[in-house]
């Protein structure tokens, strides 16, 4: 009797410290730690700085963004570091900052600012940092026409550490036109000693209802400036017509459809409706002879 008590506490003891064991586990497993990472992007738009941190996790299954993530953004140059603010992570991670040129940004003796992404972490969330380092540039946009011919002009400058502007030479600047879901890559130029280069516009594409058209210059993904953007607009483009309601043409996107497609439509709509009424119009008449002939197997199975 004794013996059995025995194995009885025994066996309780074991049974009680194996839950203790799991729970811990259990408790270690759900307070597992998360590090993110983070991708930083800069550009410099128009006189606007925009710094893009996307934060995420990267697992086994996949990378799934970090919503509502604050993060905090800095620049630093050779004697100071400058807090500039702090946004939050959208749904896919994204947290933007924008803020003016004007904004006093610190420099290092090469005219450069390392800028900083930080994600202090919460919870089971590691800090995470990421930096990018640009000197300050701008592009602008002009319009020329010699004779029959129209030219894109595009200058580049960038501020020393003294805030002396000077000219960006010998980088290759980009030009687009903002297309529905896209830039229309329409020419490329290598910048002179001054700064300066040129692409001739030769493509016939439609602006708006007066013909407007903008023109996007960019200098992409550079070692020393990071991305860098200027835009205008010029009447350069075929006028997009408007059509009255009352007269519309049949294109794919105009209110009322091709008749190619309508007699497609109604071609297929009726075959598939004929279908529909011969085989209701043979049940009737299945029904019909299984009435006339209720003794005879051979009638209920016979269609005419």
């Amino acid at each position: 009797m004794r013996t059995q008590n025995k194995i009885r506490i025994i066996f309780f003891f074991l049974l009680c410290f194996c839950k203790l064991v799991t729970s811990a586990q259990n408790k270690k497993d759900s307070v597992t730690e998360i590090t993110p990472s983070i991708t930083f992007t800069y550009l410099n738009s128009n006189d606007t700085i925009i710094l893009t941190a996307n934060i995420f996790d990267k697992k086994e299954q996949g990378v799934f963004a970090i919503k509502n993530a604050i993060i905090v953004f800095s620049a630093s140059g050779d004697k100071e570091t400058r807090n500039l603010g702090q946004a939050k992570a959208d749904e896919e991670g994204n947290a933007i900052l924008k803020l003016p040129v004007a904004t006093a940004i610190p420099k290092d003796k090469d005219g450069k600012t390392i800028y900083t992404a930080k994600f202090n972490g919460k919870g089971k969330f590691q800090p995470a940092i990421e930096t990018f380092s640009a000197k300050l540039a701008r592009i602008t946009v002009n319009f020329s026409k010699e004779d029959s011919l129209h030219f894109i002009l595009v200058t580049a400058t960038q501020v020393d550490y003294k805030g002396s502007v000077k000219p960006i030479q010998k980088e290759k600047v980009v030009v687009y036109v903002p297309r529905l879901f896209t830039l229309l890559k329409i020419g490329e130029t290598d910048l002179d000693e001054a700064g300066t280069g040129k692409v001739e516009y030769t493509g016939k594409l439609v602006g708006d209802s007066l013909g407007n058209i903008m023109v996007i210059a960019r200098i992409e993904e550079n070692d020393k400036f990071g991305n860098v953007q200027g835009q205008s607009s010029i009447s350069w483009g075929i006028p997009k017509q408007y059509y009255l309601a009352e007269r519309p043409t049949r294109e794919l996107w105009t209110p009322i459809a091709p008749i190619w497609m309508i007699v497609t439509l109604i071609t297929m709509l009726t075959g598939v409706w004929a279908h529909y009424i011969y085989a209701v119009i043979q049940l009737i008449k299945i029904k019909q002879i299984s009435k006339k002939n209720p003794g005879n197997p051979e009638n209920n199975n016979k269609f005419t």
